[in-house]
C-alpha cells in the first residue's frame, strides 16, 4: 500500500510548515533512511526521512515548494515498484492548502492517518532519548530528522543536479531578495551548506548588513534580508507569553568573585556555562521551577536548559540537554557549538525544542537587572546582569570593606505554576551555589 508523506508537526504549538525543497524528484527511487524533502517550521529547517523504500510520486495538486500549509497536508507518496502500474497519485484525496482534503479523483483515500513529526522515531542503541522521545504526546513531538509522514509541495523544474549545494532557508530568502545565484556559491556551513553569511558576503554586504526597515510612510514594513519571518515568530511568542502567563520578576545580587576564577580555566567557559550548571543543581532541588504549563502543571523528568543567543535575524534559544549529566567542559563545548550554529542559521529542530528552563544574558552590554520574558510554556527564565567590581562591606562588626565582583540576577516565573516564596527559595539557592562554586565544580585551576 502506498505510503503517505504529510506535513509533520514541528513543535508543540506548530500548526503549519513550509516545504522548502524536494531532495528527491517525482519518479525517483528512494531507499529507507534517505531524506525526501526539507521542511521549515518557526525557527529551523529539518529534513524529512523516509522509513519506507519505493518510488516517490507527487500529485499535481500538491502544494509547491515555498508554500506554507497546515500540519497534515499531503505532500506525496512512496509507492512500491510492483504497484506503480496501477497507482495514480492524482486519483486520491489531496490537500488544497486550506487544511481540508479535496477530491482530485474518484478513488477513495489510502494510507495512514497524518502523524505528527517524530511518530515512529527510532532510538539508537547507547543514545540518550531526546525530550521528544521521552515526553511525546503527539502535539509536542519534534525531531531534527522527521519521518516522512507529513504534507507539502510538488517538484518543479528539471531533476535535481547532484552538484547543487545545500542551502539554508534563510540563506535562500536572502539570495532571492538580493538577486544572487546561490548555486555558484561555496558554503561555509556544516557539510558545505550555504548559510546566510555566504550570501551576504557574495553581495559585498557582510560588514554593512543590518536590519533595515522601509520608510516611515510604511508602518510595520517588512524587514529586509529574510528576517521578517523569524521576527514575526518572536513577536507572536513574546505576546503569547505576556498574554498567557502570570509573570513575576525577582531580583537579587550575587558575589561572583570566586566564580569568576573559573572563567580562566583552559577551555574558557563563559558565564552562561557556569550558570547553566549552577541552575541545573538548583533545579534538581526545586523541580517545580523546571515544570511547564500544558493545561496544568507538568513536572519534567529531564533538565534541559536553553541559552538565549542574539543573531542577525533575532533571538533564539538552543537547548543544552540533560545538564546534570554533563561536566562543565561538556557544557562549554556544547554551548559553543550551539551558539555558532544559531548564528550560522544551522540549528536543527531538536536543538531548539524541549527546553525546560532558559537563561538570558545582557551583562555584556552593561545591563544590571532587567525583566526577562518567560519562554512559554516553561515556568521560568533567569536573566544574568553584568559582573561589576564594587566596594562592599565585608564585616559589619569591624566595618572592613573590600572590592568584590557583583552580578545582578533577575528571575521571571509564572505565578500559575509556582508561588513567590518557592521561587524566591530557588533564586536564593542559585545565589548560594554561585557564591560557593567549589560545591558544584570543585576547585578552580586558578585557585
Amino acid at each position: 500500500m502506498p505510503y503517505e508523506i504529510v506535513m509533520p508537526r514541528l513543535g508543540w504549538n506548530t500548526e503549519e510548515g513550509t516545504l522548502v525543497e524536494w531532495l528527491k524528484q517525482d519518479g525517483e527511487k528512494i531507499n529507507q533512511g534517505e531524506m525526501v524533502c526539507t521542511i521549515e517550521g518557526d525557527k529551523a529547517a529539518t529534513d524529512v526521512e523516509s522509513f519506507e523504500s519505493g518510488i516517490l510520486k507527487i500529485p499535481d495538486a500538491s502544494p509547491k515548494p515555498g508554500q506554507t500549509v497546515p500540519v497534515g497536508t499531503l505532500l506525496g507518496f512512496i509507492v512500491a515498484e510492483a504497484e506503480l502500474e496501477t497507482f495514480d497519485p492524482n486519483q486520491v484525496p489531496v490537500d488544497d492548502g486550506s487544511g481540508e482534503r479535496v477530491e482530485a479523483g474518484p478513488a477513495q483515500g489510502i494510507g495512514s492517518e497524518p502523524v505528527a513529526a517524530g511518530a515512529g522515531d527510532r532510538i539508537e542503541p547507547g543514545r540518550e532519548p531526546t525530550v521528544s522521545e521521552r515526553e511525546r504526546d503527539g502535539s509536542r513531538t519534534t525531531e531534527s530528522t522527521v519521518p516522512a509522514v507529513g504534507t507539502a509541495g510538488v517538484a518543479t523544474g528539471s531533476p535535481r543536479e547532484q552538484d547543487v549545494p545545500a542551502i539554508s532557508p534563510r540563506a535562500r530568502r536572502a539570495a532571492q531578495a538580493g538577486g544572487i545565484d546561490w548555486r555558484s556559491l561555496k558554503g561555509s556551513g556544516r557539510s558545505g551548506r550555504i548559510v546566510e553569511r555566504d550570501v551576504l558576503a557574495a553581495a559585498g554586504q557582510l560588514q554593512k548588513h543590518e536590519i533595515e526597515v522601509d520608510g516611515a510612510d510604511k508602518k510595520g514594513a517588512a524587514v529586509q534580508g529574510g528576517k521578517s519571518d523569524l521576527r514575526r515568530v518572536i513577536a507572536h511568542r513574546m505576546a503569547e507569553a505576556h498574554r498567557t502567563t502570570a509573570p513575576v520578576t525577582l531580583n537579587t545580587e550575587v558575589d561572583v568573585t570566586m566564580l569568576s576564577s573559573y572563567l580562566q580555566d583552559t577551555f574558557r567557559p563563559s558565564w552562561y556555562d557556569l550558570m547553566v550548571r549552577i541552575s541545573a543543581e538548583a533545579l534538581a532541588e526545586h523541580p517545580v521551577m523546571n515544570a511547564t504549563w500544558r493545561d496544568g502543571v507538568v513536572l519534567n523528568d529531564g533538565i534541559h536548559i536553553g541559552i538565549a543567543v542574539d543573531t542577525s535575524a533575532g533571538v533564539i534559544a538552543p537547548v543544552i540537554r540533560y545538564v546534570p549529566a554533563k561536566s562543565l567542559q561538556d557544557i562549554s563545548d556544547e554551548s559553543k557549538r550551539l551558539i555558532k550554529a544559531a548564528r550560522d542559521g544551522n540549528l536543527t529542530l531538536d536543538q531548539i525544542e524541549g527546553g525546560t528552563f532558559t537563561l538570558t544574558n545582557l551583562g555584556m552590554y552593561g545591563i544590571d537587572a532587567f525583566t526577562p520574558i518567560i519562554h512559554y510554556p516553561q515556568c521560568a527564565i533567569l536573566g544574568l546582569g553584568r559582573a561589576a567590581s564594587r566596594v562592599v562591606v565585608l564585616d559589619e562588626a569591624s566595618g572592613s570593606t573590600g572590592i568584590r565582583r557583583i552580578m545582578a540576577l533577575s528571575l521571571t516565573f509564572d505565578h500559575r505554576i509556582v508561588d513567590g516564596a518557592p521561587a524566591a527559595r530557588f533564586l536564593q539557592r542559585v545565589r548560594e551555589l554561585a557564591e560557593d562554586p567549589e560545591t558544584v565544580f570543585g576547585e578552580s585551576i586558578q585557585m
